[in-house]
């Protein structure tokens, strides 16, 4: 069996690869060098402050259109209503 050497996912654009016992670890895909990815992750947030993930994006994304909806139904209902006829 051919040795692939160790599994690693890109820092940059996730994609798994294999390092193929290489000790300069490049992305295959995106060419990212995964050293200097690393040291510039560790440097801009720390680890418990990574970005949302997708189904937090959707929810966020869900209850910013339910708020349109609410507010676009009440414009609606105000513009419906009679005028005052004291005008």
């Amino acid at each position: 069996m051919v040795d692939l050497g160790n599994k690693h996912e890109c820092l940059s654009c996730g994609t798994k690869f294999y390092d193929l016992g290489r000790s300069q670890l490049v992305c295959p895909s995106c060419g990212g060098d995964q050293e200097e990815l690393a040291e510039g992750a560790a440097d801009e947030k720390p680890a418990a402050a990574k970005a949302p993930s997708s189904k937090a994006k959707k929810a966020k994304k869900a209850k910013k259109a339910k708020k349109a909806k609410s507010a676009k139904a009440k414009k609606d209902k105000k513009e419906d209503a009679p005028e005052d006829p004291a005008d």
